[in-house]
């Protein structure tokens, strides 16, 4: 059976079909591999590279690396396979890094992480991670991507917020109706967001497939967002992108999905 996925590019394809290698070679059953990649692939985990897979031991012994994993690390498979997660973590995020493994069960949806690797010269790179956990025999799967450049990703909560919040508008579309759930603003920016967070460009056809709108109305507000220094005057054809002021605004927002009403309001006024 070949599986298909909607609006898979080359990018998607070849994420896949590296996460597969390395499953097969851990000998995990092919309906439950493929499944694992879907369950990523619905947690939003289309990314532009860089990217990466491993998959370790529930204690977090690393068994299995692609290229990419490899990359992040800047380390040499034989300096990789068989050491622990303990290792190649900064030492600021290994209690973070120990909570997720006591966390992860069997079959469960995947768990969002940031935490930062150590490289060989002693430096540290932030990347966010999907890990997933499956029986027959116990392992992990981890989908990691980061950024060499550029601003920092954004804290795994807020993208967890984010996903979050465009699940609640996919739903009341599914529901009402996509003419009783129109929000083009709001979509806009977590798409925008989104893209951000998972290391990928976003640009104006995109957007707009993510609103639901046409591109003519996407390309009006995207003016307005610009006029309102919201997002950055560039070309929006290939690559939309969030001003410090505006990643700012949008964090603040994401960031109410945790606080309560009063505490919100405070944090809002903050960034007026």
């Amino acid at each position: 059976m070949r599986w298909c996925f909607p609006s898979a590019s080359p990018i998607h394809v070849q994420a896949f079909a590296n996460q597969q290698a390395i499953l097969r070679r851990c000998k995990v059953p092919c309906k439950q591999a493929k499944l694992i990649y879907v369950d990523q692939y619905k947690c939003g985990n289309w990314v532009m590279m860089p990217a990466g897979h491993c998959v370790s031991s529930v204690e977090g012994v690393i068994l299995h690396a692609d290229q990419g994993f490899l990359d992040l690390l800047q380390r040499r498979a034989d300096q990789v396979i068989g050491v622990s997660y303990r290792q190649i973590t900064d030492a600021r995020d290994l209690d973070r890094s120990a909570d997720m493994l006591a966390v992860l069960k069997d079959g469960a949806a995947p768990v969002r992480l940031q935490k930062r690797y150590l490289r060989p010269d002693g430096s540290s790179v932030a990347a966010n991670l999907l890990v997933t956990r499956f029986a027959n025999p116990d392992r992990l799967i981890s989908t990691l991507f980061w950024q060499e450049n550029g601003r920092p990703l954004p804290p795994a909560r807020l993208w967890e917020a984010a996903l979050r919040m465009r699940q609640i508008h996919a739903t009341r579309a599914m529901l009402f109706g996509a003419d009783l759930s129109t929000d083009p603003i709001g979509s806009l920016l977590i798409g925008i967001y989104l893209a951000e967070a998972e290391g990928r460009n976003i640009g104006l056809a995109d957007a707009a497939a993510h609103a639901n709108i046409p591109t003519s109305v996407t390309e009006r507000w995207i003016k307005v967002l610009q006029q309102r220094g919201v997002l950055e005057h560039q070309d929006t054809a290939m690559d939309i992108r969030l001003t410090h002021l505006g990643l700012n605004k949008v964090e603040a927002m994401l960031a109410t999905v945790y606080v309560l009403p009063d505490a919100a309001a405070i944090d809002i006024n903050n960034h007026d």
